[in-house]
């Protein structure tokens, strides 16, 4: 255990921190938090006495920093995955990045397991901050309003079906989805995947559609294949040079392997 001294005078900006428990704080927040204690020193100066004494925690996103409390003993990081995204959305929310792919069907609770390498998701020809490039970057404009999640902005569930349809490629957990697609496709609206997939491919809507019944949820898949627009299969689900199952409803050979567990 790491014993940290509280700087002189800095007893009512550390009580503030420690009521709010914020994961990231900003510069905006800490200008903030040292008028609402009194703190009458220049800000730089309470920053520097803060990082000295391990309050705060350096982050690659600038003007953030990670706070730790005095519950946690000692000037450790939280270990959290995803703190640089929480600091980019912290400093600048109308970021228009949200958790994806396999990183959102872990924090919608679906997947078991957190990825080995969290994902982030961004709109194509969006700019990101450099302090994002320690994930692995998805483009995909999402339709549909994203959920909210341990409080972060994550993919729905329509979101990551969709993309997981018109970008199997793009989407590295293949192998487990089985054990997660029945409450995927439980969770899913059909009109709100509908609206993701406006304008992709053919080929992407009977992906998802055979992704829903896979699940189990065939009438969402009929309702959705009702939408679909014309094509001429048949469609890959995976690695067209592999070995794979036709699904004749569909005109989809599953080359993924899924195999569904209930």
């Amino acid at each position: 255990m790491t014993v940290r001294s509280v700087p002189a005078g800095f007893a009512p900006l550390l009580e503030l921190l420690e009521l709010e428990q914020p994961r990231v704080v900003t510069t905006a927040q800490l200008s903030r938090f040292s008028h609402e204690a009194g703190l009458d020193i220049p800000f730089e100066i309470a920053v520097r006495r803060l990082r000295e004494r391990g309050w705060l925690l350096p982050l690659a996103t600038k003007g953030v920093w990670e706070f730790a409390p005095a519950a946690r003993a000692g000037a450790f990081g939280s270990g959290d995955p995803l703190i640089e995204l929480r600091a980019v959305l912290a400093r600048d929310p109308d970021t228009p990045c949200s958790v994806a792919a396999e990183s959102a069907a872990y924090l919608l609770g679906f997947a078991s397991r957190r990825p080995e390498a969290e994902c982030v998701g961004a709109p194509p020809g969006v700019r990101l901050p450099k302090s994002l490039r320690v994930y692995r970057l998805v483009r995909w404009a999402p339709a549909v309003p994203s959920a909210t999640r341990d409080a972060l902005p994550v993919w729905a569930p329509a979101t990551l079906i969709a993309f997981m349809a018109a970008r199997p490629s793009g989407f590295h957990d293949w192998p487990n989805v089985g054990e997660w697609l029945a409450g995927a496709a439980a969770a899913i609206d059909v009109d709100e995947l509908a609206a993701e997939l406006e304008g992709h491919s053919a080929g992407s809507w009977r992906r998802a559609a055979y992704l829903l019944s896979r699940g189990g949820a065939e009438v969402k898949a009929s309702r959705l294949m009702d939408g679909a627009p014309p094509g001429s299969g048949p469609y890959y689900l995976g690695d067209r040079a592999a070995p794979g199952c036709y699904d004749r409803d569909f005109d989809v050979i599953d080359s993924v392997g899924l195999e569904v567990t209930t």
